[in-house]
């Protein structure tokens, strides 16, 4: 699984690397800000260490929790810096992890800094008090109304930080159903709000430097933005396509095939990209937006395929689908294509249902110019799909394209990096193309790494979820 890509010879490693630099960066400039504001050294005592890692990582996270929504959108340009919509997903949620650990570690610095003096302080600042009387909130010339204002602003901190990590290990931990799972991530921009006023309010060093407070708030603006154009906005700003479902072919071993034609706007699409896809008006269906892999390819004048194996609840029921069916789409993404890259001596790795961006590409790869081995690995010969396709494509493709299926119950061993040696020899100055289950690929990964082939010349496309 995984706008036309342009040709390319960049690696995903330094794509990915380039990525990373810029998140690295954005976070660091308010630490960088934090740092000019010490007139003495910030760590020169236990009590001192403590505090001022509890506003450094108050700061960070606050940025890094941002970024993780930026990283939601969808938007192409992160998809370029990335290298992948699915490496900008990685991004999400690694950065949403570490957004965690920074908020965790904002009270919890602070708290113990209080603790070496008052036991007392240490707990008040974890629990709400002195929010009394409400009216000297509004009124400046109360004179409680700095009392009042400060300890609204840490209440909003401490309510906003828990909800986020509730919210974050469900996310990120905890297996949900994909609804549940999407109802989750609409909270985050509530609590996000929340920490956004602790963070405008509160009088601490992002107070007593406009840079510092600005350039935090600015990203509180970008992450809120990011929040209603991927949760509001998008329905409007972001380009959906209108398809008929014209046949639903029943292929066996769980896996379905839509065939589908655009009502009206069509989109261009690479072999090896991938759509958004939801169902309008069916009984019984939800309209939850799910990635599917192309199996058509544009270029061959092909309709519209898409080729779905039941991982879950929702794609088991797409079987039952009458022809028909009105589906919104919204893509292609992903660069997970044999021309993104110069090395036209390639081998392909399909595990199960990871075959789909593959028979896309199997189309239109040139009869000359490549030499490409597949592996298609299955489990029995039961889940093979389109072999008569794969079978008929690669005698047509002259010396361009081998087929090797590998069923595994028929095997001694799993799919692995010596039995793809013994089929096409020395495997170094090749590109290696994986897709299928994350266990599959992180084994052929660590075995390709261990045989000298660098990450750079390593391209994958995970199949999970649905």
């Amino acid at each position: 699984m995984s706008s036309k890509p342009t040709h390319m010879t960049i690696g995903f490693r330094t794509e990915r690397l380039f990525g990373w630099g810029v998140i690295i960066v954005l976070t660091l400039i308010p630490v960088v800000l934090w740092w000019r504001l010490q007139s003495t050294n910030p760590f020169g005592s236990p009590s001192l260490l403590l505090e001022s890692g509890g506003l450094i990582t108050g700061i960070v996270g606050v940025v890094l929790y941002s970024i993780s929504l930026v990283l939601m959108t969808r938007l192409r340009l992160l998809e370029n810096v990335f290298g992948g919509l699915n490496r900008v997903y990685i991004a999400h949620h690694i950065v949403g992890g570490l957004s965690l650990i920074f908020s965790l570690l904002h009270p919890l610095g602070l708290a113990l800094s209080m603790a070496l003096s008052s036991m007392k302080a240490a707990a008040l600042l974890l629990l709400p008090h002195d929010l009394l009387p409400i009216a000297a909130l509004f009124d400046q010339s109360n004179q409680y109304h700095v009392l009042v204002l400060q300890q609204w602003a840490t209440t909003l901190g401490i309510v906003g930080l828990w909800l986020m990590v509730g919210l974050l290990i469900i996310t990120i931990f905890i297996k949900l159903p994909y609804r549940i799972w999407l109802i989750s991530h609409k909270l985050m921009g509530a609590v996000f709000l929340l920490i956004g006023l602790h963070i405008v309010y509160i009088q601490s060093d992002t107070s007593d430097d406009p840079w510092l407070k600005w350039y935090l708030v600015a990203w509180l603006i970008i992450g809120l933005l990011a929040f209603v154009y991927k949760t509001i906005m998008g329905q409007i700003v972001i380009r959906k396509y209108r398809f008929v479902i014209n046949n639903v072919v029943d292929l066996g071993g769980g896996i379905v095939r839509l065939y589908l034609s655009p009502t009206k706007k069509v989109f261009n699409y690479r072999p090896g990209q991938f759509v958004f896809m939801r169902l309008l008006h069916v009984s019984g269906m939800s309209r939850e937006w799910h990635p599917y892999s192309i199996s058509s390819c544009q270029s061959a004048g092909e309709g519209l395929e898409l080729s779905i194996k039941a991982l879950g609840d929702y794609t088991a029921k797409l079987a039952m689908v009458q022809p028909g069916a009105i589906a919104e789409l919204e893509g292609a993404y992903g660069k997970f294509t044999y021309t993104n890259y110069a090395n036209r001596d390639q081998v392909w790795v399909a595990g199960g249902i990871g075959i789909t961006p593959f028979l896309s590409m199997v189309k239109e790869l040139p009869a000359t110019g490549y030499r490409v081995y597949l592996f298609y690995s299955v489990k029995t010969r039961s889940e093979v799909i389109d072999w008569q396709l794969l079978y008929g494509t690669m005698l047509a493709k002259n010396n361009s394209l081998r087929v090797i299926p590998f069923i595994a119950d028929e095997q001694p061993a799993l799919m692995s990096v010596d039995y793809i040696e013994q089929v096409c020899g020395d495997i170094t100055g090749r590109d290696f193309y994986l897709c299928g289950p994350p266990p599959m690929m992180s084994a052929l990964k660590r075995q390709l790494k261990t045989r000298g082939i660098s990450s750079t010349s390593i391209h994958s496309e995970e199949v999970s979820m649905s």
